[in-house]
């Protein structure tokens, strides 16, 4: 892999070129892909968005910290950081990317803050030991209400991403593509009667799973 940056890492929030100082005000797509030696990284104030692929298969990469400053996260931008045991989105990110967060086999709990309107395909999918996810209660798209640890679509009551404990609410009328992918720890699942549809490979990969009630 790329090991042009490695260990603890502090973004500058500016840089000087011939002379000009320009501030560093987003990260570009790949800047730091494949840097199999970097752990941590904490990203300026400066910096308004997280460019595409980013940080893309920085295996060793366990924590990073996003300022408020942050708008959105780019497609695939943390995919296959294996080693990302937690991550803060802070509340000024509107949109997570496609695959932002794929793969990310070690993330255990995510919080979706209530500025997030937009949230891409497979953007947790994967994450084989997520156990708990939480939107913020002021969230007017997405919502894990009635203490469900799922992401759920408000508009449309489908939800979208379950973990591993997740029990349905009754309210929920149906069931998205890949919602319990690879939830290898996932044994039982009851399906309320609200239920109408249930997504392709909505449970593709959970090798543990005995009981379904449908």
């Amino acid at each position: 892999g790329n090991t042009k940056y490695s260990g603890d890492i502090t973004i500058p929030s500016s840089v000087t070129y011939n002379g000009i100082t320009y501030a560093v005000t987003g990260i570009r797509s790949r800047a730091f892909e494949g840097c199999s030696s970097l752990t941590s990284v904490t990203i300026p104030s400066s910096v308004t968005s997280i460019g595409g692929w980013a940080f893309y298969n920085c295996s060793s990469l366990t924590s990073v910290t996003i300022p408020s400053s942050v708008t959105s996260i780019g497609e695939r931008a943390f995919e296959r950081c294996f080693s990302l045991t937690s991550v803060t989105i802070p509340n000024s990110v509107k949109s997570i990317g496609d695959q932002a967060f794929y793969c990310c086999e070690s993330l255990k709990s995510i919080i979706i803050p209530d500025s997030v309107t937009s949230i891409g395909e497979m953007a947790f999918d994967r994450c084989h030991s997520l156990t708990t996810i939480e939107v913020a209660k002021d969230n007017t798209v997405y919502d894990s209400r009635e203490n469900c640890n799922a992401l759920i679509h408000t508009a449309t009551n489908t939800l979208i991403l379950g973990c591993q404990n997740t029990t349905i609410p009754n309210s929920i009328t149906s069931i998205g593509d890949r919602a319990f992918c690879e939830c290898f720890s996932l044994t039982s699942i009851v399906i309320p009667n609200s239920v109408t549809s249930i997504g392709k490979d909505a449970f593709h990969g959970c090798y543990s799973l005995t009981s379904v009630t449908i």
